[in-house]
C-alpha cells in the first residue's frame, strides 16, 4: 500500500501503527516479509539533486523505476496460491513527486502507477480540514527543518504556507482520481484510532 497526502497529516504516525499491529498479531515463526519504505528511500535519494537545481525529469523517473522494479520483484520471485507473500507499505511516492520536488508531471509517472496497479498495490491518501492542517502541519512542525528551512520556498508566513498546502491537498485529491490502483482516500480529521481498523482491513484485504 502506499500512503500520500501533505506534511503533516499522519502518514509517517499510521504506517508505524499499521507495522506495529501486524508484528504484534502474527503467529509466532508466521511473521511474513515486511517491507517499509519511508521517504528516505522513496523521496530522500532525490534531495540532493533537487538542492543543488539539477534534478532532471529522467533523474525523477529513473528512481521511481528503481522502486518499482524492486516492488515487482518482490511481488513475482514468490507467489502463493492462498496467502500473501509479504506485505509492503510505501511512504509517498509519485503523486508527491509531482508537487514535490516537482520535477515530474503525471504524464511523467502515468507508467509507474499502472505498473504498481498491475502488482495489486493500493492507494491511501489522507486529507483533512482547513484547521487541522493548520495545526498539524504548520504549527505542529515549526521548529523542524523541513518547515523553517526547506518549506520557506513555498511561503514565508504561516498564512502563506497553509494556503500553499490547502492547495497541494487539492492537487493530491486530483491525482488520487488520475491513479489506476485500488484506492481509498480517508479524512484523518481525528485520532488515529478512528482510521487505523478501516485502513488496516484496506491494507490486508486480498480483494478489493
Amino acid at each position: 500500500m502506499l500512503v500520500e497526502g501533505i506534511p503533516g497529516i499522519g502518514k509517517s504516525t499510521l504506517i508505524d501503527a499499521l507495522i506495529r499491529r501486524h508484528v504484534a498479531e502474527a503467529p509466532p515463526r508466521k511473521l511474513r516479509t515486511l517491507v517499509h519504505l519511508a521517504q528516505t528511500h522513496t523521496y530522500g535519494p532525490l534531495a540532493v539533486r533537487e538542492d543543488a537545481g539539477t534534478l532532471t525529469v529522467r533523474d525523477n523517473v529513473d528512481h521511481l523505476g528503481q522502486i518499482t522494479t524492486f516492488l515487482e520483484w518482490l511481488h513475482a520471485s514468490v507467489q502463493h496460491p492462498q496467502h500473501p507473500s509479504g506485505y509492503v507499505l510505501v511512504d509517498t511516492l509519485h503523486l508527491t513527486h509531482c508537487l514535490r520536488p516537482g520535477v515530474v508531471r503525471w504524464t511523467d509517472v502515468e507508467e509507474v502507477d499502472r505498473r504498481l496497479a498491475a502488482l495489486g498495490c493500493k492507494l491511501l491518501v489522507l486529507s483533512a480540514g482547513d484547521q487541522v492542517v493548520r495545526e498539524r502541519t504548520i504549527h505542529a512542525r515549526r521548529e523542524t527543518q523541513f518547515l523553517s528551512e526547506y518549506a520557506r520556498k513555498f511561503g514565508n508566513t504561516s498564512d502563506e504556507l497553509h494556503a500553499h498546502f490547502m492547495r497541494e491537498g487539492k492537487v493530491f485529491a486530483e491525482l488520487y482520481d488520475r491513479s489506476a490502483m485500488p484506492k481509498l482516500m480517508l479524512s484523518n480529521d481525528g485520532a488515529l484510532g478512528d482510521v487505523l481498523d478501516e485502513v488496516d482491513s484496506f491494507w490486508r484485504a486480498t480483494e478489493r
